[in-house]
């Protein structure tokens, strides 16, 4: 039991890593940053407290005036709203562009068809089918050739317009994918992504 215990304690540094990063997601490097200073600094005035005698007191009065000064400078950075990646990739000319209902109604307007991502970055669906599936050239050269504007949206911070759309398709979580095309009912896709599933439903355009 001792020994499983310890082994226990491996997932939780995994997920603690996979929150990390899903931090990291929605801040910035600056944020994951800011949390692993901020943790390290706890650990330093958790350390001191357990000393003896006046070196405890000396130590543990420093180690909480520096986690005081960085919760204060620093601090700020871990609830800091970075820059979407949808709307960094808009910015930089890629194909995915950051999702509303007016771009959407203003692409299909012009008669092209549209691919939504509805998507998280603490969904580990929604980024296993992003790398598997939404990254193959294969799709993405079938996009192409079927002049379909693709979009993400972006349901990290369960933004309200978002979980309104996803109502409206039936849907209360992430993934969900849905291509439609102009005069037509959107085609939502499964929740496993795969290669052919993309081709099938553009075959349907």
């Amino acid at each position: 039991m001792d020994t499983f215990k310890k082994f226990m304690a491996f997932p939780m540094f995994g997920t603690a890593v996979w929150l990390l990063w899903v931090l990291g997601q929605q801040t910035g490097i600056d944020g994951a940053g800011a949390l692993l200073a901020l943790l390290v600094t706890l650990a330093l005035v958790l350390w001191a407290f357990g000393l003896q005698g006046r070196t405890r007191l000396l130590i543990a009065s420093l180690s909480v005036a520096f986690g005081a000064f960085l919760l204060a400078t620093i601090g700020p950075n871990v609830i800091h709203t970075a820059l979407p990646a949808a709307q960094a990739a808009a910015a930089a000319g890629e194909r995915w562009q950051p999702w509303s209902p007016e771009r959407v109604q203003a692409v299909l307007g012009t008669g092209q068809p549209v691919f939504v991502d509805f998507t998280a970055a603490w969904c580990v669906t929604c980024q296993y089918n992003k790398k598997t599936t939404l990254a193959n050239d294969e799709v993405l050269n079938a996009f192409d050739a079927a002049k379909v504007q693709t979009f993400r949206a972006d349901w990290t911070r369960r933004d309200a317009t978002i979980t309104a759309e996803l109502n409206k398709l039936g849907r209360s979580g992430v993934p969900v994918y849905v291509l439609q095309a102009p005069g037509k009912p959107p085609i939502v896709l499964s929740e496993i992504l795969s290669v052919a599933d993309v081709k099938a439903a553009l075959g349907q355009l």
